[in-house]
């Protein structure tokens, strides 16, 4: 099962302004007041599934300089160009990898940010919370055509949000993420993993 969640950045938004609304999206979705830091790291390498260089994170000063939905310069071989980030969930393992890509002239519509979440209940919450922060602060579309929260789709964030928010409850923010997804019962318990744990 695939699991993106996607959303149209209709103007470009700082990395900062990201996080920082993601933030805010979570809070709202799971009815806390606090949620972890979410770190973003670039030049991270994978092969065959396994980290082989760490990356770097990008400090405060990078991420207000650094925006995504700017048109991004094509490849040598003419292909449409791409951004690769992956954001870290604090105090946990968990994390999402984010894609944005631009598809000019192609298709003659806006990047779009895909985000890619680590198979966890945490992971799923946070590039939920990713993807409708972006398309709320930038005026784009949300898109869930993979894991299908809602049915039929909602394409407009906020009504997304106010659909599937929890009432304001004391709990840890990994149990909050947990109950959220287990209100959709044709999710079937995924998925079953709530955290990764640090190693």
């Amino acid at each position: 099962m695939s699991v993106d969640l996607e959303a149209t950045l209709a103007r470009p938004i700082s990395l900062a302004e990201l996080v920082n609304a993601a933030r805010a999206t979570l809070a709202e979705l799971l009815g806390v007041d606090t949620t972890p830091e979410l770190s973003v790291f670039a030049d991270r390498r994978y092969e065959q599934g396994r980290r082989v260089a760490a990356g770097r994170r990008l400090d405060a000063a990078e991420l207000r300089s650094t925006t995504i939905g700017d048109p991004i310069e094509r490849r040598p071989n003419g292909l449409p160009g791409s951004i690769h980030l992956e954001i870290d969930v604090a105090d946990s393992a968990d994390g999402v990898w984010l894609l944005v890509m631009d598809h000019e002239p192609e298709t003659g519509g806006n990047p779009e940010a895909v985000f890619s979440p680590y198979r966890t209940c945490v992971g799923v919450v946070v590039a939920l919370a990713l993807a409708l922060a972006v398309a709320d602060r930038t005026g784009g579309q949300f898109t869930d055509d993979q894991i299908r929260l809602l049915r039929p789709g909602q394409t407009h964030p906020r009504q997304v949000i106010t659909a599937t928010r929890l009432p304001p409850e004391p709990g840890e923010f990994t149990q909050r993420c947990e109950r959220y997804l287990r209100q959709f019962a044709h999710l079937g318990g995924w998925p079953r993993t709530v955290s990764m744990e640090r190693t």
